[in-house]
C-alpha cells in the first residue's frame, strides 16, 4: 500500500517552527492534568511558529478514519442543537470550538496498511487524539459541510440524509456535540486524501506563535474474553471515547510515530521538526516491550482482565517502574538517555499488582506448565512474552451462562464447565468461553496447534452442546487424555501388595473414570489398580486431587465411621471451609460414601458434583444459612441448611467433600 501515514505537521509548516523552542516529552502515569483529553504516554511537543500572523498550522492526523469532536467543558461557545445552527462566519464565533480531536480508524484497508507499514509494531494503533485543537471557520463551513463525505445524520424523530436542504445544520450541530463521525478518506493519490485536500482543524496557538500539541495513540476494539461492560466497571463515569478509558489500550505515541516514521509523510530527514520530535536513542528516549497474553501462544490478545492489573518492573541496577497493562497486552519500559545502564540493561518482571494472577515467559509447551508467581527475566531485544493467567478457581465461574437442561447429567455438566474453564485457563485466554457459539479461528487455531483439529472440533462452537446427552462427556475426556498423557501409577488397593493391572490408564482416563464415579472400573480386577483409595468415591474432588490440579482436599469425611458426630463436623466444615469455584461431592447417604470408598458399589442412592459458588445469606446466628452451587441446574442452586444438615433438591445430603483448584 502506498504511504499514507502523516507527521502531524506538513513539511511547510514545519519549516515555519523555531527549532530552539521544540521540547518534547511523554506524559508521565499519574501526571494528566484535568482540561483536555490526553493520557499518560501521551506525546507533548511545545514549539513556537515563527510568523504567528500567518495562522496556526493545520493538524493533520497519523492516519485517516472517523472524525469525532470532543469539545472542552467550560470553554466559551455553545454547542446548539440543529434548529439553532447559523451556517455562516458568525454562527461559527458562538460554537464551541476548543477541544479535542478524535480520529478512529474504520476500514480495513487502512488497518492493513498500517500493519504494512509498521511490522516492528508490537500493537498496532488504530484510535488518536489531538489536544488541544481549534475547530476554524473554513474546516466547519466548507470541509465538513461541502468536502468530506456526506452520511445520513439520525436526528430525535428522523434520518436527516445529505439531500435534505437542513442537513448543513444537522452536520454541524451533531459533529460539535461529538455525535456525527464523517470520514477522512484516502484519495487515489497522496495529494487526493481528505486530510490535505481540506481544510483541516488547526494546532491552538498563543499570540506569539506558542503551541503546545499533545497525541495520545491506542489500540481499541471489543475485548475476545469478556464484555465491553467489565471495563467499564474498571473507569465508572468515564465514556469510552475518552483516552483514559481502558477499552483504549494506550501505547506510547512518540514510540508508534517513530516506528511508523519510514513510511510518513512529512517525517522525511530533511523536515526539521520531525527530527527533532522522533529523535533516536540515546539522543531521546526509548522503549523496552514486554507482551502480556492470556493466550499461550503470541497472537494479539485484548484482554477485560489486563487493565486492572499492573506490572511491577525492574531496571537493573537501579530503576524500578510500576507499569499499568493496557488491554492490549503490551507495556512499554521507559529509558532515558541520562538513565542509560548500558546497551542490553537487565530488566525482569517482579511481580504483578492487582487482582490474583499467576505468569510464566512464553514457551513451547507453555499450555502443558503450571504458571507462578516467581520472578522472570525480560529481554531488551526483543518483546518477551508473559502469559498471565487469572486463577482456575476463578476462570471455572467466569462463564456468565449458566444453561438448565436438567436430567441426570451433573457430572458432565459440572466436567463441561471445568474443562472448557481448563482450556481457556492453560490455551484460549477467556476466548472459548465468551465466544460460546461461534468460535474464532484464533481460538480454533490455538487448540489444534496444541492438540490437532480432531481434538478442537470436540470444544469449538460451544461443544459439546450443553443439552447434548451425558454421553457426550467422553469428548471431554479425550481432552483431559491430552493433558495428562503419561501412564499413572499402581496403587496396592486390597493390601495383597499386588500391583497387578490389565490396562494402565492415563492421566486423563484417570480423572474421568474418578469424575464419572464408574464403579466398573473403579472395582474391576483389571483397572482398579490405577486409583488411589485416597481419590475413589470422591467425585470431581477426587479427580482434580489424583491428577495434581488440586493440593489436597478441603473437606473429606473418613468413610470408615461416619457417624452422627462426622457428620456434625462435615457439615461445619461446608457451611465455613470451601472457597468460590471449588469441584464438590455428595452422597445421600452415608452408607453409599462407604460403599464407594471401599469399592463395593453401585450405590443405592445416588450422588452428585456440581461446583460450589458461594455461601446462602448468614442466619441469626450469623453463620450461613446454606451454600450456593453450580449444576445441571443453573448457577444458582440453593442448598439449605436444614435440620442440621444441608438439603439438595427434596432431600438431605449426608455426606459432603471439596477441594479447591490451586493452577
Amino acid at each position: 500500500m502506498r504511504d499514507f501515514l502523516r507527521f502531524f505537521l506538513s513539511a511547510a509548516d514545519q519549516a515555519r517552527v523555531d527549532p530552539a523552542s521544540v521540547t518534547v516529552g511523554d506524559v508521565p502515569p499519574g501526571g494528566v492534568p484535568d482540561g483536555y483529553l490526553y493520557a499518560p504516554q501521551a506525546l507533548q511537543i511545545n514549539f513556537r511558529i515563527k510568523d504567528p500572523a500567518a495562522g496556526a498550522p493545520r493538524l493533520l492526523p497519523l492516519f485517516p478514519g472517523a472524525v469525532r469532536w470532543l469539545a472542552e467543558p467550560g470553554t466559551p461557545g455553545d454547542l446548539p442543537e440543529p434548529a439553532a445552527v447559523d451556517v455562516t462566519p458568525a454562527g461559527v464565533a458562538t460554537w464551541r470550538t476548543l477541544g479535542t480531536l478524535q480520529v478512529k480508524v474504520t476500514q480495513a484497508a487502512v488497518e492493513a496498511g498500517i500493519r504494512e507499514h509498521g511490522p516492528g509494531l508490537e500493537v498496532q494503533p488504530n484510535i488518536a487524539w489531538y489536544a488541544p485543537v481549534q475547530l476554524s471557520e473554513q474546516f466547519l463551513l466548507t470541509t465538513l459541510v461541502g468536502g468530506l463525505a456526506k452520511a445520513n445524520i439520525k436526528s430525535a424523530s428522523a434520518v436527516i440524509r445529505p439531500a435534505n436542504a437542513e442537513w448543513p445544520k444537522h452536520a454541524i450541530s451533531r459533529f460539535l456535540q461529538g455525535v456525527y463521525t464523517p470520514e477522512l478518506r484516502l484519495g487515489a493519490t497522496a495529494a487526493a486524501d481528505d486530510v490535505v485536500a481540506h481544510a483541516m482543524p488547526t494546532v491552538v496557538m498563543a499570540a506569539d506563535g506558542a503551541v503546545t500539541l499533545t497525541i495520545s495513540i491506542a489500540r481499541t476494539q471489543p475485548p475476545q474474553d469478556g464484555d465491553a461492560a467489565l471495563l467499564d466497571v474498571l473507569a465508572p463515569g468515564l465514556d469510552r471515547q475518552h483516552p483514559l478509558h481502558p477499552i483504549n489500550g494506550r501505547m506510547p505515541a512518540r514510540h508508534a510515530y517513530r516506528m511508523l516514521r519510514p513510511h510518513l509523510l512529512g517525517a522525511a530527514a530533511a523536515d526539521p521538526l520531525a527530527d527533532l520530535v522522533l529523535a533516536p536513542w540515546p539522543q531521546a528516549r526509548r522503549y523496552f516491550a514486554i507482551k502480556f497474553t492470556r493466550t499461550w501462544q503470541d497472537v494479539p490478545n485484548f484482554s477485560v482482565l489486563f487493565p486492572s492489573r499492573s506490572a511491577v518492573i525492574q531496571v537493573e541496577p537501579a530503576f524500578s517502574h510500576t507499569l499499568e497493562i493496557p488491554a492490549h497486552g503490551v507495556v512499554y519500559v521507559p529509558q532515558n538517555p541520562a538513565e542509560d545502564v548500558g546497551a542490553e540493561p537487565p530488566m525482569q518482571l517482579f511481580t504483578v499488582n492487582g487482582p490474583p494472577s499467576t505468569w510464566m515467559a512464553g514457551r513451547p509447551d507453555a499450555w502443558r506448565v503450571r504458571s507462578a508467581t516467581t520472578p522472570i527475566p525480560l529481554a531488551t531485544a526483543f518483546a518477551t512474552q508473559v502469559i498471565l493467567r487469572r486463577p482456575l478457581r476463578e476462570e471455572i465461574l467466569a462463564d456468565p451462562v449458566f444453561p438448565a437442561p436438567g436430567g441426570m447429567r451433573c457430572t458432565y455438566m459440572s466436567l463441561r464447565r471445568a474443562t472448557r474453564a481448563f482450556v481457556d485457563h492453560r490455551l484460549t485466554g477467556g476466548r472459548l468461553t465468551h465466544e460460546r457459539a461461534s468460535t474464532s479461528s484464533v481460538t480454533t487455531g490455538l487448540m489444534t496447534a496444541a492438540w490437532d483439529a480432531a481434538h478442537a472440533a470436540l470444544l469449538t462452537n460451544n461443544r459439546p452442546l450443553p443439552e447434548a446427552s451425558p454421553g457426550k462427556a467422553r469428548d471431554l475426556e479425550k481432552i483431559w487424555r491430552k493433558v495428562f498423557p503419561d501412564t499413572v501409577p499402581a496403587w496396592d488397593v486390597d493390601g495383597t501388595g499386588s500391583l497387578d493391572r490389565a490396562v494402565e490408564f492415563d492421566g486423563g482416563q484417570m480423572m474421568y473414570a474418578l469424575w464419572q464415579t464408574i464403579e466398573s472400573v473403579l472395582a474391576a480386577n483389571g483397572t482398579k489398580r490405577n486409583f488411589s483409595n485416597d481419590h475413589v468415591g470422591c467425585g470431581a474432588s477426587g479427580a482434580i486431587v489424583a491428577v495434581g490440579l488440586a493440593a489436597d482436599y478441603l473437606v473429606k469425611p473418613p468413610h470408615d465411621n461416619p457417624d452422627p458426630a462426622v457428620l456434625d463436623a462435615n457439615v461445619a466444615d461446608m457451611l465455613s471451609v470451601p472457597t468460590p469455584g471449588c469441584v464438590l461431592q455428595f452422597w445421600k447417604r452415608r452408607d453409599d460414601y462407604q460403599r464407594e470408598r471401599e469399592r463395593n458399589g453401585p450405590p443405592v442412592d445416588y450422588g452428585h458434583s456440581p461446583i460450589f459458588r458461594t455461601f446462602m445469606p448468614p442466619g441469626p446466628g450469623g453463620a450461613p444459612t446454606g451454600i450456593i452451587v453450580v449444576d445441571q441446574f443453573g448457577g444458582n442452586s440453593q442448598c439449605p441448611f436444614v435440620g442440621g444438615r444441608i438439603k439438595w433438591g427434596a432431600h438431605v445430603q449426608e455426606i459432603w467433600i471439596a477441594a479447591q483448584w490451586d493452577d
